[in-house]
């Protein structure tokens, strides 16, 4: 939630439970190996005005099949497909 309002200034913020989704990867930085493991949660908002941080270039709300369509890595198409096996395209 902290990293949410911090990131986004969004407030109204509900989890949906029992939806999390671990991704583990590795990658070099400064000649070093760096194992990341990043955590997904599914949530609802009801903010449209969004007001992001210093950290990050821009964003976008999208319906379900557009956000799909923008996705390049298969990681990604594979958790929204995840998602979209739950019933929450929309």
């Amino acid at each position: 939630m902290r990293e949410i309002r911090e990131e986004t200034g969004i407030t109204d913020v509900s989890f949906i439970e029992g939806f999390e989704n671990k991704v583990e990867y590795h990658y070099q930085r400064n000649g070093e190996l760096v194992h990341k493991e990043v955590v997904f949660f599914l949530a609802k908002t009801a903010t449209e005005h969004v007001e992001i941080s210093h950290e990050h270039l821009g964003f976008i709300w999208l319906k379900f099949n557009d956000a799909l369509k923008k996705l390049t890595y298969k990681t990604a198409q594979n958790l929204m497909k995840k998602v979209s096996e739950l019933g929450f395209e929309t």
